[in-house]
């Protein structure tokens, strides 16, 4: 895509009123702390207190872009570990519960999967497509919602919790959400080959390794990359051959000799001589 095309693209989406797309609730809207059934046995409240921020991720099993959001949230839910932050799973009240669970123990997340009983919440917050994250502040009002990308997705929501926390201010999540024209992708060779190996450490968490090894070939074609070389070699990892995954991870620490990607494999590798 032409960079001017791309940068008209992004800017038109920035643009894209709030509730535009397929979820309707307008900012401010208030969410009813219930007690629902949860996927894992029991019943659990919606919200908890003290929280100052919500994450409610609304997917559906079998599908496969829920599956894939639901791996992003496990990101967010390890980088803020820790935070006033609660991530919940809301599912339709006529799953099963199994597969409910079925589907979050395969995505790795540690939150509740909460049934939503006569699709209560759904209709509450106009939820018409999966999967959406919606983010509610500590009075449990909708504050955003974000639905699903491909790329960056942990990113977006994990700035828009950050904002919620206070942590960052509007100007800074206004660069997450819209980046400045200066770190467009095609502005500057390390900014693109940046971004590819990002999108190919997606690929390689959703086990597409030639497209993992696609990204991380563009990258290095872009720039001499570290994190290229090191995706390369978790690439080989993955796929069992550690002798090779070993000499890619030396090429990318003589690059950068604190990659961090790099020199995890590489312990992970010896450990398994």
């Amino acid at each position: 895509m032409p960079r001017l095309l791309q940068k008209l693209l992004l800017a038109a989406l920035a643009l894209v009123p709030f509730g535009a797309t397929h979820a309707h609730a307008e900012p401010g809207t208030v969410v009813a702390n219930v007690e629902l059934k949860a996927a894992a046995g029991g019943r659990q409240r919606l919200l908890l207190p003290r929280m100052k921020a919500t994450a409610l991720v609304f997917v559906r099993v079998k599908q496969e872009r829920s599956l894939d959001a639901l791996k992003a949230m496990a990101t967010c839910e390890q980088a803020l570990a820790g935070q006033a932050v609660r991530f919940v799973a809301v599912v339709s009240g006529e799953t099963p519960p199994a597969e409910a669970a079925a589907l979050a123990s395969e995505a790795g997340v540690k939150m509740p999967v909460l049934l939503d009983e006569g699709d209560a919440l759904y209709e509450r917050l106009g939820v018409r497509n999966h999967p959406v994250v919606f983010l509610l502040d500590a009075r449990g009002a909708v504050a955003s919602f974000e639905q699903y990308r491909q790329i960056d997705y942990c990113e977006v929501v994990k700035a828009r919790l950050r904002f919620l926390l206070g942590e960052i201010d509007q100007a800074a999540l206004d660069r997450v959400l819209a980046p400045p024209a200066g770190t467009m992708p095609g502005d500057d060779a390390r900014d693109v080959s940046t971004r590819d190996v990002n999108l190919g450490r997606r690929l390689l968490e959703l086990k597409k390794y030639d497209l993992a090894t696609r990204s991380a070939n563009k990258a290095l074609e872009k720039a001499p990359s570290a994190g290229a070389f090191a995706l390369l070699g978790d690439v080989a990892a993955a796929r069992g051959d550690c002798p090779k995954a070993l000499q890619l991870y030396e090429q990318a620490l003589k690059l950068d000799p604190a990659e961090k990607h790099a020199l995890a494999g590489r312990q992970a590798c010896a450990a398994a001589r």
